[in-house]
């Protein structure tokens, strides 16, 4: 392990990252949060003023240990974890300092919520009650953790770029990375480019619709990494129906794969029409939603807020226009259950992955198929693709490992004092980055989980986001030796 790569580039990141801080100082101008100088000068621009300068300052100091080799593997798996850990305690201080929060882990656990596109909070309601750069900054979080603050310095940064396929396969958010242009730098750039255009658009159909500017640029920001942060305690339901379908039809390409998307506008549509993934995620979005229209009808549910609650906890946006958890017991069940799945590969989406649950369906066809003529040899095919033994083997157990630290987290959950159902809930809501879920935290607010509890959960939602293997093998010691991991970690599911 060559520790002064690892530090140097993660000091190029937050470098970059510091940038970001800049932006909320606008709001917090405009609106005078807490004027302290001939009441016009905001104390909240100060903080997020210094804290734009302190993170640069760490960064640039950092990146002068940085040596301009390429990456093992094992280096891009730790610079990438490392990554998501500070970049959410260095976010974390803006809660602090400006005094939203006066206990550390409140902060850190709100940081996390928002860098992983969890969408959990712990911030008091009224949520109009808090300055709007403080939501903004929220905001941000979430836009930058969607695709990925790695994928925006490989973007940027050229010196990464040289490890930057190696970045991309540890911070992907989905089980694959699609070189969509022969160098890696371009494929990060064209990826940014779809997620700043989508963002774009909805904020520019929000205004058309009648929402206010600021609220167009908020919920543009956290609907299109399927974060779910929004400015007003019920959420989705403050605004009117039209306004709820957009967010429907934004969520649904939202966890479609961005490599789908690209070749979308590039004319390519037989790449979506062929896409097997993309026509199963459909077809679970429009079976999950046709179950629950058939028995909420019944129970004088409105269809629109059905169709949105399936949308919104399959794609792992978290958004709600309903308390879902007053609904039948049934409906309820299919929720949390839908709670596992998620969106795309490739996508801002978390969860399992349709994909993979894709994969493991077709395995588990071939097994039932094999028992049945234990002499018939049979492959796994992904469309004209055969599927490596290898990949559908490495999917098998991240079903394990993903179900058992989701059990593991239940236990703990109800350990600390809360219900099953909540406990449950909890769980599968910070492992699947989804924010709200049953029981206590049916607004996506975890103020009644335990503080030890909050503390988990942050470092669940944080597994989540590096799915699950990035965050055990760190775990290895085998990981810190200098030779390369690709012997150890070597998971390539590389479908077209």
């Amino acid at each position: 392990m060559r520790w002064k790569i690892v530090v140097g580039n993660l000091g190029s990141i937050l470098k970059l990252f510091g940038i970001a801080f800049f932006i909320p100082v606008i709001p917090a101008f405009y609106y005078v949060e807490k004027p302290i100088l001939f009441n016009f000068l905001p104390y909240n621009a100060l903080v997020y003023i210094f804290l734009a300068f302190f993170t640069i300052t760490i960064g640039y100091t950092a990146e002068h240990f940085t040596r301009s080799e390429n990456f093992y593997n094992n280096e891009a798996i730790v610079l990438v974890s490392f990554t998501w850990l500070i970049l959410a305690l260095v976010s974390s201080l803006t809660f602090l300092l400006t005094f939203t929060f006066s206990c550390p882990v409140n902060a850190f656990f709100e940081a996390m919520a928002g860098i992983t596109t969890t969408g959990a909070t712990v911030l008091s309601f009224p949520l109009e009650s808090h300055p709007k750069s403080i939501l903004l900054w929220r905001a941000l979080l979430q836009w930058f953790g969607g695709m990925g603050v790695i994928v925006l310095s490989v973007a940027i940064l050229s010196k990464l770029s040289r490890g930057g396929l190696s970045l991309l396969e540890a911070e992907a958010p989905g089980p694959s990375i699609t070189r969509i242009k022969p160098k890696i730098k371009e494929t990060a750039k064209s990826l940014w480019y779809i997620y700043c255009l989508f963002t774009l658009l909805l904020f520019i159909i929000l205004l058309g619709a009648k929402v206010s500017v600021y609220d167009a640029i908020y919920h543009s920001l956290t609907t299109i990494p399927t974060g779910g942060f929004s400015t007003h305690s019920n959420s989705i339901a403050y605004f009117s129906s039209t306004v709820q379908w957009i967010f429907i039809i934004f969520m649904i390409i939202a966890g479609v794969n961005f490599s789908l998307q690209y070749h979308v506008f590039k004319g390519r549509f037989k790449k979506l029409i062929s896409d097997s993934e993309f026509k199963a995620y459909l077809f679970i979005i429009f079976i999950g939603a046709s179950i629950l229209v058939l028995i909420g009808v019944k129970h004088n549910i409105l269809i629109r807020d059905l169709i949105f609650q399936t949308v919104s906890i399959l794609t792992t946006t978290g958004y709600t226009t309903q308390n879902f958890d007053k609904w039948p017991e049934l409906l309820r069940l299919f929720l949390l259950f839908f709670m596992f799945i998620g969106g795309s590969a490739g996508s801002t989406s978390g969860g399992i992955k349709v994909l993979r649950i894709l994969l493991m369906f077709k395995l588990i066809k071939r097994k039932v198929i094999e028992f049945a003529n234990p002499n018939r040899v049979l492959v796994v095919r992904m469309g004209d693709t055969v599927v490596e033994e290898r990949t559908l083997e490495t999917v098998a157990i991240f079903f394990g490992a993903y179900l058992l630290i989701f059990s593991f987290g239940a236990l703990l959950m109800v350990g600390l004092g809360l219900d099953i159902i909540s406990g449950i809930a909890v769980s599968a809501s910070s492992l699947g980055n989804i924010g709200p879920g049953l029981g206590i935290i049916s607004d996506a607010s975890f103020r009644n989980v335990p503080l030890l509890g909050r503390l988990f959960m942050a470092f669940f939602m944080w597994i989540g986001r590096l799915e699950i293997f990035t965050a055990i093998v760190l775990f290895n010691p085998s990981l810190y030796k200098k030779q390369s991991l690709r012997r150890f970690l070597n998971i390539d599911f590389r479908i077209p």
